[in-house]
């Protein structure tokens, strides 16, 4: 069953750049070297380009852990840790429902 996992940020604004820089890169590499990561989209905030939502598709929960051990997640929580600005919101479905494609 598919595993989705979203997550929302704020980082700091003399960091977004670099964080941004950092994240797309992050972002390929779950994508092209996962197989168990079917999406990996990465949103800015319309009215605040310092919030950030991470939506991410795994094939299963397994997939997902599997995805926090690979060394492109290690690297990316080594180099932006420090970037984020407070406290960052995490949720985890496993049920989906409905997914349209056009």
């Amino acid at each position: 069953m598919p595993y989705t996992v979203a997550a929302a940020l704020r980082v700091k604004k003399k960091h977004v750049a670099e964080f941004t820089r950092l994240v797309k890169r992050h972002a390929a590499n779950s994508v092209t070297k996962e197989p168990g990561c079917v999406s990996f989209e990465v949103t800015v905030d319309r009215d605040d380009p310092r919030r950030f939502l991470f939506y991410e598709i795994y094939l299963t929960e397994a997939d997902f852990q599997a995805h926090t051990e690979t060394p492109w997640f290690k690297r990316q929580m080594e180099r932006t840790g420090h970037m984020v600005d407070g406290d960052f919101e995490i949720f985890c479905f496993g049920n989906r429902i409905a997914a349209p494609n056009k």
